[in-house]
């Protein structure tokens, strides 16, 4: 079987909450009165803080009704191991009181109207990081539930990523990864991936970065990947190798002229590396790394300069196409 229907709807409602929430949140944050604003603020926090709380209640609430209509029941499990959906609301993801976490909008208006900036500069800052941090706590609260829900049933041994478009380019590449019980779930702000479980009878077939990258129209291609990523695994690259080459993005000096590489995937170790035959130990590395620079695709096609079959050898020999 393919990701089932229903861990997808379960992750569609969970995101529709956290958009309700998040505009809930605005409301109140449009309440801020501008000439005071920090009594304002904590007189307007016990409002906002049910509003957040209750969307976690309902988020952490769902988790074991979704398991239970997708697996059934589980014999082995114990009656006391049971989902306390409250035991998770009220608390930020990182295990801090949510009162405090909800002050940061209000830290980051002040700061902005610190270094200068206009009142409607600073207060739309401040919306911004709310709307950041409601969205996050909720997906967050929720994965937890359904990470807790999953771990009490015996018979779940793993979990799969479930992703959803639209994605940024990293949940992408995670898109179907099997993961056990005890890893962490890789998420970043506003993330609203999730998880369907795995057992010895139910184990859902992943769904590869490739399929989700053919699901995708032209453009949340662009936006997810940009211009010249997405012409680079339409020339046959590696969707992970393009992603993660981001990861040591930065600019460098050759032959006088400036070019974009990545130190990513360089040591002999690497997939680029080890199609490598020269290597150097910089000081202060602990690997050698290869001693020609590994170009980024934009590079790469700024140098093939329209010719698409040099555009493909560079692609296969800094490691893209693999």
């Amino acid at each position: 079987m393919s990701i089932p229907p229903l861990a997808k709807r379960h992750q569609e409602e969970r995101a529709r909450l956290a958009m309700s929430a998040a505009r809930a949140a605005g409301q109140v944050w449009r309440r801020l009165n501008r000439d005071d604003m920090r009594t304002s603020w904590q007189q307007l926090l016990p409002e906002l803080l049910l509003i957040v709380t209750g969307a976690q209640s309902a988020a952490a609430t769902s988790a074991d009704p979704y398991l239970q209509r997708l697996l059934g029941d589980d014999p082995d499990r114990a009656e006391s191991d049971q989902l306390d959906p409250q035991s998770l609301a009220g608390i930020a993801p990182d295990g801090r009181p949510l009162a405090t976490l909800l002050m940061y909008p209000l830290w980051a208006t002040l700061a902005a109207l610190a270094r200068g900036a206009t009142l409607a500069f600073a207060w739309a800052s401040g919306a911004a990081v709310l709307d950041l941090l409601v969205r996050t706590v909720i997906a967050d609260t929720g994965r937890a539930a359904d990470l807790v829900a999953m771990i009490v049933r015996p018979a779940v041994t793993s979990y799969v990523r479930v992703v959803e478009l639209p994605a940024c380019a990293r949940c992408i590449v995670l898109a179907g990864r099997e993961y056990t019980l005890s890893d962490g779930f890789a998420r970043h702000p506003q993330c609203d991936c999730s998880m369907a479980p795995v057992t010895r009878s139910f184990r859902p077939v992943p769904t590869s970065a490739k399929t989700v990258f053919a699901q995708m129209t032209a453009a949340q291609r662009h936006k997810a990947f940009g211009a010249a990523a997405v012409q680079a695994i339409g020339d046959g690259a590696d969707i992970e190798q393009v992603v993660n080459a981001r990861r040591g993005m930065q600019t460098a000096t050759y032959y006088r002229r400036t070019i974009q590489i990545t130190t990513e995937g360089i040591t002999r170790r690497g997939i680029a590396g080890s199609r490598s035959k020269k290597f150097e130990r910089i000081a202060g590395n602990r690997y050698s790394t290869a001693k020609s620079p590994r170009l980024m695709p934009a590079e790469i096609y700024r140098q093939a300069d329209g010719d698409r079959e040099h555009a493909i050898r560079l692609l296969r020999r800094h490691a893209y196409i693999v």
